[in-house]
C-alpha cells in the first residue's frame, strides 16, 4: 500500500567501524539522511523488488522477530547470561578445591586442578565471545518519498532520515553517544521510550498526519 505523507517508522543499524550500517544488507548511513536505491537501476522502492529503506511503524519490543539484532536479543542474554554463571561457578569451585590442597603444602595437585579449571573456563569464555554480535543501535526515522506499508506493520521507503538513536540493552553508553553525536541526532536510553515519543511528536512529524496516513 503505498504512502505519500512523512511516516514515523522505527529500524535498527549495526555499529561497524566507520559508523552505521543496515543490519540486513549491511548498505552504509554515513549521514542522518538517506536515500534508497537499487542495484537493477529502478526507483526503489518498487513493489516487485525487496529495495527501499526498511522500518516498522510501531515501537519495537525486546524480541522482535521483524528486527534482525532485536529478534536475537533475548536469546543472546541469556546465553551470555549462563555462560557468565559458568565461569564464576568455576571459579569459586577452584578456590575451594585448591584451598586446602595450597594449605598442606600440596602445590603439584592444586597445579594440575588450576591448569584443569583454567583450561575449562577459557574454552567457556571463547564460547562466550563467539556468540556475542557487534552492537547495534535502535531508532525512530522519518520516511518520505514513495513509502509502502504491509499488513505486518513493515514499512519501505525512498528517503528516510534520522530522527533519534536509541540505546538497547547491552550496548555500551560510549558507543551510542559517538555515533548520535557524529550524525547530529538526539540518543535516548532503552528506558527511556516516553521520553523518547514526547520528543518525536513534538519535533519529528505530527501524530496527525501519521494517522491521517494509514
Amino acid at each position: 500500500m503505498p504512502i505519500s505523507l512523512p511516516v514515523l517508522g522505527f529500524r535498527e543499524w549495526v555499529v561497524a567501524p566507520d559508523g552505521l550500517v543496515g543490519s540486513i544488507r549491511g548498505e552504509p548511513w554515513p549521514t542522518a539522511a538517506v536515500q534508497a536505491s537499487c542495484d537493477t537501476g529502478h526507483p526503489a522502492p518498487a513493489d516487485d523488488c525487496r529495495c527501499g529503506i526498511y522500518a516498522i511503524e510501531s515501537w519495537p519490543k525486546l524480541g522482535d522477530d521483524r528486527l534482525y539484532e532485536e529478534a536475537a536479543t533475548p536469546m543472546r542474554l541469556l546465553a551470555q547470561g549462563l555462560l557468565t554463571a559458568v565461569v564464576l561457578a568455576g571459579l569459586a569451585a577452584l578456590f575451594a578445591m585448591d584451598q586446602p590442597l595450597v594449605a598442606r603444602g600440596s602445590w603439584m595437585p592444586a597445579v594440575l586442578i588450576g591448569a584443569a579449571m583454567v583450561l575449562g573456563l577459557g574454552g567457556v569464555v571463547a564460547a562466550d565471545l563467539a556468540i556475542m554480535r557487534p552492537a547495534y543501535l535502535l531508532g525512530a526515522v522519518l520516511l518520505s518519498g514513495r513509502v509502502l506499508r504491509y499488513e505486518n506493520g513493515v514499512l519501505r521507503a525512498e528517503h528516510a532520515r534520522i530522527a533519534c538513536l536509541v540505546r538497547p540493552i547491552g550496548v555500551r553508553r560510549s558507543v551510542a553517544a559517538s555515533l548520535a553525536g557524529r550524525l547530529g541526532v538526539p540518543l535516548f536510553q532503552w528506558y527511556e521510550r516516553d521520553r523518547a515519543m514526547r520528543y518525536l511528536s513534538e519535533h519529528g512529524d505530527s501524530w496527525e498526519r501519521i494517522s491521517a496516513s494509514r
